[in-house]
């Protein structure tokens, strides 16, 4: 029980008494004893006092929440404050039945809000953020050291001379910078000080310093630590508690005074900017309200149901309506406005000034109902939030104990055993499909499981181990899939799928026969080397479909990390096995095909070198005891069939190239691409585009069944028929096919080829569906016959004008002096291009002698082998042409001027050596060339004809321009020997091993003019 009693000598008291939340019991003062009831202790307070006193009594509840009793008197004598005083001296009494507690009884003074009295000189205190409104106590945070010593010395006069009528300063808000922070975003160090008297705003309050004390405030100066506005309510001060510094142990850079508000005052001058700041104020009259005007009636009942309404919603707004319930008056506008006001934290710094300037009673409410409105929308604000957090998390809870409780009655009924007892399960039920799991593999994943088992699942270390068992178990540890030994079959799923390409097939059905024969097979490294377009990848998936395996494919175009192909290490975050190791995982098996796609395009980077890494993938006599960096246990990978595509065989490093049996794909030539578009690409697109179906997905009720047999359309694919509402007529005409090759797609694979007749099959699928819908079509997409087959007349409206105007750049023939063809060799394929050979005359300076003396300038973005071999070529034919006519003396004249047409396409190769010396002699002898002769091979400075690669390439190249004869260098008469014959036909092939010989069929006899 706290009990505070005081002596009242029977004078009439008026009492005003709250108490905080932890207190359970208000009761008023009743003139001669002041009573509550507190949770944790008794304290009884005896205080006596003279006629004309005001008490304040302060003690704490809990420790932590303070119980404050406020009574006026009902008048006031200056003889009954000195009688109040000696009484106080004499009778005040505080005993505790229990530990000390924090007490501090604050003794009468001379007046509270306009009893106070009406200095008009004293000290200014500038504050941040809001202004303080009467009646409210404030803490404020002091950093400048002049002001806290003036503060200091004001209490402590004070004190020692028991004369309250000194401890009173003004507050002014700073109208420069009010937040305390400047323009630039930089923090005020010291709010107190002010360098113009325009820095503070005209209008304050006057308060009364009840406590400053040391060492307590904001280390920092942010301007929310400036001003503390925990708003408590006192009437006098104490002289023994107010002038001392409690705390202790503060270090004197900052403070923190303890201020009540009595009155509005105006800042009339500033004598002194200090610090301390000194000024003259004049004070505010009391404002009283008697009328009974319904404006301002209005306006106190809808500001009081705003705060009823803010204070439902935010809970600490209602804490300090309860807090402040006793200075509530709604009867008074003035008082109602100031704490409306006074309660508010959303109002900026500028609208709460406004308020305490305002003088208009119905103003200054209606300022401080906008206050409250924003007030308002701040707190459903954050309700809003608040409610979705709540929200999320309940949802959350909820979840979790369900599934807690699912857990629980699943264990209990015998359903589901613990979580890592069932993962430890399930890897030993995974590890029983693999009857033949190598000895040292074994040991590591029961040395695994026996770890996980003792691991708590909420560790690091227990995710780590189990995806590293996820993998383990996961590999399919010596499991081979059923194979394919029949020699037909495979051979059937070949030629289905691919035209041509023998040598592939070859060596797949070599592959198979071998099988057949030991009753085992093993892995198989093989490299498809060609043009892009000849079907390298699309054979490895007829390849696996062949053998009976499965298929898997990566790529490692641009790939620069070794840990794509060896895994990563354990120790890292997200390590994951390599390519190689998923590929086994993917299919299941353990000799599957796998296909590693573009492998000439192979990256280096700070991460290693993956080619080096692919040495032992691709070393027979090394990937059985493959080893990957993440699972760290040898892996058999012998039985895989590992095949390789590259474009480029050069920019394949020679170790790798030594370990794959290499398959050149030469292209196709004008046949072969004719007979894939009539066979494979136009069913293939038609099928894929609705216009026809197989015949072996047709339904027995469906119309299409009932067709005739001349009506089916036999392929390498199936057979297929038209679909419903499409004409029987609709197709791609062979030479349509035909003319596509020729004008078009040129190139040494079929992808442009396939491109074009998607293009072709997609309008005449809009075309039939147009016509059945009956829409009208744009005059470019529209069918412009009556035909729905696509041949030669009408190829043009469906995939527009020819790219190729003609066969060859020059069709006259014979070709002009100085021209030859020769043939070249690409990643596309091979093909023909010409030399231009032109002479410069040389001038002649005043004696009439040549100046200068023979040069060669060659263009066409040639490299530097192709620069080289002009200017070998250069010499060669200079000598021959002083061999064979010693009286010409052209070059000694003449200037010569070599291009490559088709200046953007980079050229490089020495394959062009004889037909740039036959281009140069062209000229000097003034010999034209056959425009149906082509020729290749490198020359040397002494004339002998070396051997070039690419010999089919340039073969086919050579027949796609036309070409009937050609030269080559007597070293390749191997390589010729290997081309099919049927593109020997309609040639005439010669060889030679001396440029003499290519001059005696160039430039001489019947093959120039």
């Amino acid at each position: 029980m706290l009990r505070l009693s005081g002596l009242r000598n029977g004078i009439t008291t008026k009492a005003h008494p709250f108490v905080t939340q932890n207190c359970r019991q208000r009761r008023p003062v009743d003139g001669s004893a002041l009573t509550a009831v507190s949770s944790s202790k008794t304290t009884t307070i005896s205080a006596a006092s003279a006629s004309g006193a005001s008490y304040h009594f302060v003690t704490r509840c809990n420790q932590s929440q303070q119980l404050r009793f406020f009574s006026e008197t009902s008048n006031s004598n200056p003889q009954d404050d000195n009688n109040g005083s000696n009484n106080n001296n004499n009778n005040d009494k505080i005993s505790s039945s229990s530990s000390p507690s924090s007490l501090s009884a604050i003794v009468p003074r001379r007046g509270y809000g306009d009893e106070a009295p009406r200095m008009p000189h004293v000290l200014a205190l500038p504050v941040l953020n809001r202004p303080l409104f009467p009646g409210v106590v404030t803490s404020v945070t002091l950093t400048e050291p002049a002001t806290i010593d003036a503060l200091e010395n004001l209490q402590r006069s004070n004190s020692s001379s028991n004369n309250t009528t000194n401890n009173y300063i003004s507050v002014f808000l700073r109208s420069k910078h009010p937040t305390g922070v400047s323009e630039g975003g930089v923090l005020l160090p010291t709010p107190e000080v002010i360098t113009d008297p325009s820095d503070l705003y005209k209008v304050g309050t006057f308060a009364q310093i009840h406590r400053l004390t040391r060492g307590v405030g904001s280390v920092s100066n942010h301007p929310s630590n400036n001003t503390n506005t925990n708003h408590k309510e006192f009437d006098a001060d104490d002289p023994s508690s107010s002038g001392t510094t409690g705390g202790g142990g503060g270090d004197g850079d900052t403070a923190s005074v303890l201020l009540l508000a009595h009155r509005r005052v105006n800042l009339e001058s500033v004598d002194s900017l200090g610090p301390p700041i000194d000024v003259t104020i004049s004070h505010w009259p009391r404002l009283d309200y008697t009328g009974s005007d319904d404006t301002i009636r209005a306006l106190s009942n809808e500001i009081l149901s705003t705060i009823r309404e803010v204070a439902q919603i935010n809970p600490l707004f209602r804490e300090n309506v309860a807090f402040f319930s006793m200075r509530l008056d709604a009867n008074d506008p003035y008082r109602l406005a100031d704490f409306a006001a006074s309660i508010c934290s959303a109002g900026k710094p500028e609208d709460l000034q406004a308020v305490l300037e305002e003088k208009d009673p119905e103003m200054r409410l209606h300022k401080a109902l906008v206050l409250l409105s924003k007030e308002r929308e701040v707190s459903k604000l954050q309700q809003e939030i608040q409610s979705k957090v709540e929200e999320k998390m309940t949802e959350a809870q909820r979840r979790y104990f369900l599934m807690e409780q699912l857990k629980s009655i699943k264990k209990e009924l015998g359903m589901e055993r613990d979580d890592k007892e069932a993962v430890i399960e399930k890897y030993r039920k995974q590890l029983n499909n693999y009857p033949d799991i190598p000895e040292d593999v074994l040991k590591t994943i029961n040395s695994e499981l026996e770890k996980l088992s003792s691991l708590e699942m909420n560790s690091s270390e227990y995710n780590v181990t189990r995806n590293y068992l996820d993998w383990l178990c996961g590999v399919p540890w010596n499991v081979m899939s059923d194979e394919n030994f029949d020699i037909k079959d495979a051979r059937k799923v070949l030629d289905r799928d691919h035209y041509g390409l023998d040598d592939v097939k070859d060596t797949i059905l070599e592959f198979i026969a071998v099988g057949k024969l030991k009753g085992s097979v093993q892995g198989k490294i093989i490299c498809l080397s060609g043009p892009p377009g000849t079907g390298k990848t699309s054979i490895a998936k007829s390849v696996a479909e062949a053998l009976g395996r499965e298929f898997y494919r990566f790529s490692v175009g641009g790939l620069s990390n070794v840990s794509e192909i060896k895994g990563h290490r354990r120790t890292y975050i997200g390590a994951m096995p390599g390519k190689i190791i998923q590929s086994l995982k993917t299919t299941g098996t353990f000799n599957p095909v796998v296909l590693i796609d573009e492998i000439d395009k192979l990256g280096y980077g700070y991460q290693g070198d993956p080619a080096s890494a692919l040495l032992e993938v691709l070393d027979p006599s090394q990937n059985s005891s493959f080893m990957d960096h993440y699972l760290d246990e040898p892996v058999d990978i012998s039985k895989v069939l590992f095949m390789c595509t590259a474009n480029e065989l050069e920019r394949i490093p020679e170790p790798l190239l030594d370990r794959m049996e290499v398959i050149r794909l030469s292209g196709y030539d004008f046949p072969e691409k004719v007979a894939i578009g009539e066979q494979y690409l136009v069913p293939k697109s038609m099928r894929d585009n609705g216009l026809l179906v197989n015949k072996t997905d047709l339904s027995e009720d469906d119309d299409a069944q009932t067709v005739d047999a001349k009506d089916e359309i036999e392929t390498p694919l199936g057979t297929f028929v038209h679909a419903k509402g499409v004409p029987s007529t609709l197709g791609i005409a062979k030479e349509a096919i035909e003319s596509i090759v020729r004008w078009y797609a040129r190139e040494a694979g079929v992808r442009n080829l396939s491109k074009y007749i998607d293009k072709i099959t997609r309008k005449l699928a809009l075309q039939v569906v147009a016509e059945e819908e009956g829409t009208q079509l744009t005059k470019k997409s529209s069918r412009k016959t009556q035909s729905w087959t696509v041949n030669d007349d009408n190829l043009e409206e469906y995939i527009g004008k020819r790219i190729f105007q003609s066969d060859r750049l020059y069709e006259k023939d014979p070709l002009p002096d100085g021209i030859v063809m020769g043939l070249a060799y690409t990643s596309m394929g091979g093909s023909a291009l010409y030399i231009e050979t032109q002479g410069i005359k040389r001038g002649v300076d005043e004696n009439g002698k040549p100046r200068g003396g023979g040069t060669i300038r060659a263009t066409g973005k040639l490299g530097d082998v192709m620069k080289e071999s002009s200017q070998i070529a250069y010499t060669v034919a200079r000598a021959r042409l002083a061999d064979i006519e010693p009286e010409n003396n052209f070059f000694d004249i003449t200037d010569i001027h070599m291009h490559v047409p088709e200046g953007a396409t980079p050229k490089d190769g020495p394959s062009a050596g004889i037909a740039m010396v036959t281009s140069m002699l062209s000229l000097a002898m003034k010999k034209p060339i056959r425009n149906d002769l082509a020729m290749t091979g490198e020359i040397s400075l002494t004339g002998k004809v070396l051997p070039v690669g690419g010999i089919k390439e340039k073969i086919m190249g050579g027949r796609r321009a036309g070409i009937k004869t050609i030269i080559l260098p007597a070293a390749n008469r191997r390589d010729y020997d290997e081309i099919p014959d049927y593109l020997k036909e309609g040639l005439e092939v010669h060889f030679a091993d001396e440029y003499q010989s290519v001059y005696n069929i160039a430039l001489s006899g019947d093959n120039h003019y």
